[in-house]
């Protein structure tokens, strides 16, 4: 089966991998206070700032991957949230609303998107940690509400479920269950901080936009932001149609070559 086989033999879903490091770090892991109860704390706002600046952000949650942030987000919203139709399928689809859900990189190519300046915003960046140096943000303007990250994309840690939502204002049934409560994931969220402490931002990108590259050249896609991902308008590959272009995953072939480089 050659290449384009393999893509057309995928399914939609996007399922990164850890590289050998990232991995090294989650076999050698573990926590020895198996009872301890302690107020969250985490490093990872430092961590993202090279990318995106959230020391605005007074609030941040611990979160079972990003689906369980904007689920508490989400039922205490009493606005309508709008999403554009190619967009993370979490949310109903909407044309208008009084406050928008957005990833960036977006989850239908891959690629850096203008964020909106005119309305209220809830970003999700699941994919920053697989982009290159030029994806910057700086700080979000005041208008971008809620931001959510989690380790499951860039890292291929779905199965741990590491995420983080943060907020200008407290959320309030957080702060009952994460801040009065103290209930989150222990060994996920330090497992989390551990990865932060040898691993950055950039490490993924950097070790596999080779193969991205050498990949999208030999089948004429072009190479998304996210190392993750590419993308083409050859009718060939219309079964991954994201809007007027086509959202190709990489993962499978990406650990087909890495795998044979370490």
């Amino acid at each position: 089966m050659n290449q384009k086989e393999k893509i057309l033999k995928q399914s939609l879903a996007i399922r990164t991998f850890p590289i050998a490091k990232v991995k090294a770090i989650c076999d050698s892991f573990k926590i020895d206070n198996h009872t301890e109860v302690k107020r969250f704390s985490s490093n990872i706002t430092e961590w993202l700032k090279p990318v995106i600046d959230l020391s605005d952000f007074k609030y941040v949650y611990p979160a079972n991957g990003i689906t369980e942030g904007i689920n508490y987000w989400y039922m205490q919203e009493d606005r309508k949230v709008f999403r554009h139709k190619d967009d993370y399928v979490w949310l109903p689809e909407s044309d208008s609303g009084d406050i928008i859900y957005m990833s960036n990189p977006s989850s239908a190519e891959g690629n850096i998107t203008d964020i909106p300046q005119d309305v209220p915003v809830v970003l999700d960046i699941a994919h920053v940690g697989s982009c290159s140096k030029k994806v910057r943000y700086g700080k979000p303007s005041k208008n971008v509400e809620k931001v959510f990250f989690s380790m499951s994309k860039c890292f291929g840690l779905r199965n741990y479920r590491i995420g983080y939502y943060w907020s200008r204002e407290p959320d309030e049934q957080l702060e009952r269950l994460i801040n009065s409560a103290k209930y989150y994931n222990y060994h996920s969220m330090a497992l989390g901080e551990e990865i932060i402490k040898q691993v950055n931002v950039y490490d993924v990108n950097t070790e596999l936009k080779p193969i991205q590259e050498k990949l999208c050249d030999e089948l004429d896609l072009i190479p998304s932001d996210s190392v993750w991902l590419a993308t083409t308008n050859n009718k060939d590959y219309d079964k991954f149609k994201k809007g007027d272009i086509n959202r190709i995953s990489l993962c499978e072939l990406i650990k087909e070559e890495y795998d044979r480089t370490i």
